[in-house]
């Protein structure tokens, strides 16, 4: 090897796993490396480096016929005196006597499986690096003094790189196993719950508060799991570029009202103080945002705070400044230390990754709020001292057009006055609605897919609700809608659905949906859909 492009450099890899040989092919070819040679056969080694004379040799240890160290002995002989091949061991063997063993025997080397590619890609660089400078001393040593200091300064860029490289593997592999354990204790814990009590309810021993207690414990085992699936599957779209915004104008304050109800259970059993403040000039502001991505990333925030904070105060409030308007939480937690301010916000990383940890969650709250809020073009800051609570900030641009927010009264019809079509192909589901709402209305209809939900509405053009499941056989909820649409009836549709991810409530209201409810939940959020929609459905 005369040049230094090293991708003409010839490679030679022994190893007896085929998968091992194409995945440091893939590699070799994905950095321009052209010459490259291969066999699962070590008694093929000395005729292919004959043959081919190698700049280097990847070899693994632990193979059939001949091991390792018996290749080695083979190829010593053939090595011309003066000419340096180096030889990389990749081996599955990582105890120190076979480390000092191959170094000794003529490695130049050594990773052990399962490998890192990028520090492999390094190490095959900086070897291919080391035979050139020998070749270079061997060749022109009028050159040498200048050629040292420059391939030195290259060796000490690389080997600062491969250092590098390395304990980002390190730390990557510690916080990756740190994670799954975390996914595996967020998912069967609330699972267990869910099941044991489930199975203790039925107990006609039990007392009323016993039952009371326990109906508690599963309703909390529950959300715990449905937050946690929702949460891994916000992170996927986020990482895979997939998580889609829809835009619209809206009053952000009955968000954040909903919000802070929607946590004041929490706060009376954990005796915080929870308060809202909204200042009075920001009552009357109309924002353009994807309103469901900016409502997931409060409630991470507060759900957070809650989490963190075991006495004092927690704040959801609003401010705006010019033209930036401010969604921020306060509380009067653990916080977070300067040195874990910017990592908390990196993908799978939590300030406290260990199995002692005093609080659950998954640790991708924060991770999830940065990646919405890039999305919306706004941003994400923290100001917090370790013991001395947090203050999370969410900062948007409120576009010009800044209007009074002018209500709009919804026409009140009496549920039961009125008809309602349940078009659900899940038996469990139906039974569910049936009994919340049956003796609700003057009368339920059912239907069990698309088609038969159309035929219905033809058949009964009195009905006045759609409870509409989107994916059902024959016809999906989705077609059915349109289908309905069509017949220009005076019909309130809500899509009550398992598609829960973002952008799904943006196609059913495509579809012609009035309004959208993400399977699983409780009857009174199904009540509370239904008096948003007009429908007053008291019992």
């Amino acid at each position: 090897m005369k040049q230094l492009d090293l991708t003409d450099a010839k490679i030679l890899i022994i190893d007896d796993q085929i998968a091992n040989i194409e995945v440091l092919e893939d590699l070799l070819d994905a950095q321009g490396y052209t010459n490259i040679t291969s066999t699962t056969d070590p008694r093929e080694a000395l005729h292919l480096f004959a043959i081919h004379e190698p700049d280097i040799v990847l070899l693994d240890l632990m193979m059939p016929y001949l091991d390792g160290f018996q290749v080695m002995a083979q190829l010593k002989p053939l090595m011309s005196e003066g000419v340096f091949v180096p030889i990389l061991v990749l081996t599955a063997d990582a105890t120190s006597d076979t480390k000092k063993r191959a170094l000794t025997e003529g490695a130049s080397d050594f990773i052990t499986k399962p490998f890192d590619i990028t520090e492999v890609g390094l190490r095959i660089k900086n070897l291919l690096l080391t035979s050139y400078l020998m070749s270079e001393l061997k060749d022109q040593n009028a050159l040498l003094e200048i050629k040292v200091k420059e391939r030195t300064s290259q060796l000490v860029e690389t080997n600062k790189m491969l250092e590098a490289a390395k304990n980002k593997a390190e730390a990557s592999n510690k916080l990756k196993t740190a994670f799954m354990q975390n996914i595996s204790h967020e998912v069967r814990t609330p699972l267990n719950g869910i099941l044991g009590f489930s199975s203790l309810i039925g107990d006609p021993e039990l007392t009323a508060d016993e039952r009371e207690e326990f109906m508690n414990l599963l309703q909390e085992s529950s959300d715990r799991l449905v937050k946690t699936i929702t949460d891994y599957m916000d992170i996927s779209l986020i990482v895979s570029g997939s998580m889609e915004v829809q835009k619209k104008k809206f009053s952000f304050v009955p968000m954040l009202e909903n919000i802070k109800n929607k946590y004041g259970k929490i706060a009376h059993a954990k005796s915080l103080n929870y308060t809202l403040n909204i200042p009075e000039e920001c009552r009357s502001i109309e924002i353009e945002t994807d309103q469901e991505l900016l409502e997931k990333s409060v409630i991470q925030l507060v759900d957070n705070a809650f989490k963190f904070t075991k006495e004092g105060s927690v704040q959801l409030g609003v401010s705006l400044n010019d033209t930036i308007l401010t969604v921020y939480v306060q509380d009067t937690g653990v916080g977070i230390s300067m040195d874990a301010q910017e990592k908390v916000f990196e993908s799978f990383i939590q300030e406290d990754v260990s199995n002692t940890r005093g609080h659950e969650g998954s640790g991708l709250g924060l991770t999830i709020t940065k990646g919405i809020m890039e999305l919306l073009g706004g941003n994400v800051t923290i100001e917090s001292e370790k013991n001395s609570g947090t203050k999370i900030m969410l900062s948007l641009p409120v576009p010009e057009y800044r209007q009074q927010n002018v209500p709009k009264g919804n026409s009140v019809r009496r549920a039961s006055e009125s008809y309602i079509l349940v078009a659900e192909d899940d038996p469990g589901n139906m039974l569910y609605i049936e009994h919340t709402l049956k003796n609700r209305f003057k009368g339920f209809y059912k239907a069990h897919d698309g088609k038969e939900a159309v035929k219905m509405m033809k058949e009964h053009p009195e009905i006045a609700l759609v409870l509409m499941d989107l994916k059902m056989p024959i016809m999906d909820g989705f077609e059915a809608t349109k289908e309905i649409r069509k017949m220009g009836l005076d019909v309130v549709i809500i899509a009550i659905t398992a598609y829960g991810m973002s952008g799904d409530e943006q196609k059913a209201l495509n579809a012609g949906c009035n309004d959208y409810l993400p399977k699983p939940f409780q009857n009174n959020r199904l009540l509370q859909k239904l008096r948003a929609s007009g429908f007053e459905a008291e019992s």
